[in-house]
């Protein structure tokens, strides 16, 4: 009589038919886990794809990548800019390619950090230096470097060297102030709810005392938002230096209340 075959435990590889080589399993199911087909990762890149991105994005500023960036926003106007300014069309497509609002901050920030001199242009020049400064070549690295700059303005000091090139930056150039409009919606943007903006826009817009601003108004609004109490407390008209637009605002407002 042969010999009885000696019967494998329920569960062992034998019975399921599958191999005892050590760590076979976990090597095939490691594989099954981290690759699907055609190389694709878990992530649903392939290591290809991956390659090429990073070569697409290297860390290094390039210039003449950075100009053939400039380039792609040139000759978008209706009206002739020439190969060297990048004008509002060019701007509007910035802005979509890092996906920030044309009226948002974001974009004098940058003008700021370029320090260009007419709105709304940006000039090769301005754009190749400012861009080399931040090491920026591209739409890609620009939103996360933009998004770096807005948080640094809330840094006082940096802020207000911001807020005082906003005036110079959007004043039309051959002017020495600005339209109380563009004022208006140029305020509420930069100033946002900081104390009094808001109502004192709102006395701008309902009185109408002035038709355009100066640039002493335009620097003093900083000061009197930062230091004037809410309830203009700590006001004295009789003894303030503060521009006489102010005084008129704080009467329009005590009046209103």
């Amino acid at each position: 009589m042969p010999p009885k075959r000696k019967t494998a435990p329920a569960g062992s590889a034998e019975e399921n038919g599958t191999s005892k080589t050590k760590g076979g399993r976990a090597k095939a199911a490691k594989t099954a886990a981290t690759t699907t087909t055609n190389g694709v990762t878990k992530g649903g890149r392939s290591r290809k794809a991956k390659a090429v991105e990073a070569e697409e994005e290297p860390a290094e500023f390039n210039e003449a990548r950075c100009l053939e960036w400039f380039k792609s926003y040139t000759g978008l106007e209706d009206e002739d800019f020439g190969a060297h300014q990048i004008g509002p069309n060019g701007i509007s497509k910035l802005c979509d390619d890092i996906g920030i609002s044309l009226a948002a901050i974001d974009i004098l920030v940058l003008a700021h950090k370029l320090e260009a001199d007419t709105m709304p242009i940006f000039k090769e020049d301005e754009w190749t230096k400012g861009m080399k400064k931040l090491e920026v070549d591209s739409s890609k690295k620009l939103k996360v470097r933009l998004q770096e700059l807005v948080t640094k303005l809330k840094e006082p000091q940096e802020f207000k060297g911001f807020y005082r090139y906003v005036f110079m930056f959007v004043k039309d150039s051959e002017q020495k102030c600005m339209a109380i409009d563009t004022a208006i919606g140029i305020l509420g943007t930069v100033l946002g709810d900081r104390r009094h903006v808001k109502s004192f826009l709102e006395f701008l817009e309902e009185k109408r005392p002035i038709k355009v601003i100066n640039r002493d108004q335009w620097y003093s609004l900083l000061d009197f938002t930062e230091s004037v109490a809410e309830d203009f407390s700590d006001y004295d008209e009789t003894n303030s230096a503060w521009p006489v637009l102010f005084d008129d605002y704080i009467e329009w407002k005590r009046k209103s209340a």
